[in-house]
């Protein structure tokens, strides 16, 4: 812990540089591979001697490294964009209100929190010398395609699956560019200044013609119709008889970034549909009073078209006839704000929610303090499911120092929503740390287990565990009847991952160091990049098929299949078993 410390200090020391680091010049190619070599020998000493068995124990770790990642984008990170994507929307300056747009609010602000884990692993491998860093991003585009679209497809309630035409052909035409310039870049193991500049620039590039797709679409006359999207004005509705105002707030990574960082819905009052059960009760009573009390009217909620008390997980009373709901399903959490005509409706609501769902939400006012985790982490233990439970003690872990930097900048304190600059800085630090920690733990998986490089694990494991949580949130959105948006999302994602995830940090690493060439250890990832290509190609020849622009479950169950493939032979090439398809 203390080593990551001085890390991120030595890190915000140095981005605090007006100008490149003049003391020392910087190493060339030859001279930084010893230097990495030199530095992963004296890592591997500085513990006891090689052990299978401390390998497979660090696991565990990593593990709990790729939890910590989702939760902090989870709990600040996404809902500090949030704030920021709405107070820009609702801002004067029609410059700003730019930066609320949802086609360039998803192309930039909202990519960070989609792939804020990849560009801050990408960042911190720079920096220790770690080889795993571009595998991790490089391994996240082919997950991505495979399986986030495979999934999304098999999970689609509704198929053929149609595609938007334009938006499918626009990122698949940018992702395209990528393969190649990445493809290129590396050819000589080398990356310049100047190529990642390229690969940033197109990231602006990418950035305005999604925001003038649609311009462009409407002048062309090739719009697609289909039924309108929710507005953003919020909408009243009635819940246990108590009228109220309603927004639903998305705070997964894999939230549409076409529709905005959130979305307000219809709510019509339901006499039927999810029941809560009486634990008194062998079986639940179909009756009004167990039901949540109201439905979305648009069927396309995160949560599904009905909400149910099995996924409710709080209620925090947030201030004067403002109540929270907090639903939880998998790795995607979904905030219900219901705004109340005055205290005493809001207190009347409380009361029924707390009859109705028979005390299993966790009812109480909202505390950013770090007292609130431990509260949470008693609930859990006595009211949670078995998941709960098991999930409790990792949560808490991580609640405990987040929870104790960044109390006085939570926005979801709709009190401190001004703060959120602040809330978006210490997230980011906070994923630095954890980043780096993953880091460290890959090399101690690799220096006790020598057969599994830091390039193997950064294309495999630690990209899985990055972009795990994406895949899940995908499935739900494909349950929902929304899979055009997690396929959307995936491909989007795909692109920006390597005009930010890569481009970002590299120009930021050469900034510091004077501009100089970062060489690049492509074991395996030239393979990798080949196999973006592959896939890219594969999706696009699906989707050309006839029906044109549509994807059934067969497609879906294809690429799943692919990608089992694509993880069998990067295992058989470092085990040896076979020769590398590519060297």
């Amino acid at each position: 812990m203390l080593r990551a410390i001085v890390f991120v200090a030595v890190l915000t020391l140095a981005a605090c540089e007006t100008g490149p680091i003049e003391a020392a010049p910087a190493a060339p190619a030859d001279v930084a591979k010893v230097v990495a070599v030199e530095a992963e020998a004296e890592t591997c000493l500085m513990g006891a001697d090689p052990s299978m068995t401390i390998g497979l124990s660090w696991f565990i770790a990593i593990a709990f490294m790729f939890f910590a990642q989702h939760h902090v984008c989870d709990a600040y990170f996404v809902p500090a964009i949030n704030v920021f994507v709405d107070q820009m929307r609702s801002s004067k300056n029609t410059w700003l209100q730019r930066w609320g747009d949802e086609a360039v609010a998803g192309a930039t602000i909202c990519a960070l929190g989609c792939n804020g884990p990849e560009l801050f692993t990408n960042l911190i491998s720079l920096y220790t010398g770690s080889d795993a860093g571009i595998g991790v991003v490089v391994g996240s585009e082919i997950f991505n395609l495979l399986i986030i679209v495979g999934a999304a497809v098999m999970c689609a309630p509704i198929l053929p699956l149609k595609i938007e035409k334009a938006p499918f052909t626009r990122d698949s035409i940018f992702y395209l560019a990528s393969i190649i310039l990445l493809f290129l870049f590396l050819a000589d193991k080398t990356i310049t200044f100047q190529e990642a500049s390229i690969l940033l620039g197109a990231a602006v590039v990418y950035v305005l013609c999604v925001y003038f797709t649609e311009d462009v679409v409407n002048k062309m006359g090739l719009a697609e119709t289909g039924p309108a999207g929710p507005g953003v004005a919020k909408k009243m509705g009635k819940m246990h008889g108590v009228e109220v105002e309603v927004k639903e707030i998305l705070h997964s990574r894999m939230a549409d970034g076409r529709k905005g960082a959130s979305a307000t819905w219809d709510i019509d009052p339901t006499e039927h549909g999810i029941y809560a059960k009486n634990p008194n009760e062998e079986k639940a009573e179909p009756n009004a009073r167990g039901s949540i009390g109201f439905q979305f009217a648009e069927a396309d909620s995160m949560l599904g078209p009905i909400l149910r008390y099995k996924d409710l997980t709080e209620v925090v009373v947030i201030g004067e006839g403002v109540i929270q709901l907090e639903f939880c399903k998998g790795f995607t959490r979904v905030t219900l704000q219901l705004v109340c005509p005055d205290s005493h409706s809001r207190d009347d609501l409380l009361k029924k929610i707390e009859k109705y769902s028979y005390g299993k939400p966790w009812i109480h006012g909202y505390d950013a303090t770090v007292a609130s985790a431990f509260k949470s982490f008693a609930h859990e233990i006595q009211h949670g499911s078995i998941g709960q439970k098991i999930g409790a003690l990792p949560e808490l872990l991580i609640d405990i120092p987040l929870k104790a930097t960044l109390f006085a900048v939570d926005v979801k304190d709709i009190k401190k929503e001004s703060r959120w600059p602040a809330c978006f800085l210490g997230a980011m630090v906070w994923l630095a740390l954890f980043s780096f920690a993953m880091l460290e733990v890959a090399e101690q998986i690799h220096c006790n287990i020598n057969a599994l490089p830091n390039s193997f694990l950064g294309i495999t494991v630690c990209a899985i565990g990055t972009s795990f949580p994406n895949a899940v949130a995908s499935i739900i959105m494909a349950q929902q009847n929304k899979p055009a948006a997690a396929i959307a999302n995936a491909l989007g994602s795909n692109v920006q991952n390597v005009f930010l995830a890569m481009a970002l940090p590299w120009v930021i690493f050469m900034v510091q160091e004077g501009k100089a060439d970062i060489p690049q250890n492509v074991v395996g990832i030239n393979e990798g990049v080949v196999w973006m290509l592959f896939t890219l190609m594969l999706v696009v020849f699906f989707v050309l098929l006839p029906q044109v622009c549509t994807l059934n479950k067969i497609h879906g169950y294809i690429l799943v299949a692919v990608y089992m493939v694509y993880l069998a032979l990067t295992c058989a090439e470092t085990f040896k078993v076979i020769a590398p398809i590519i060297n």
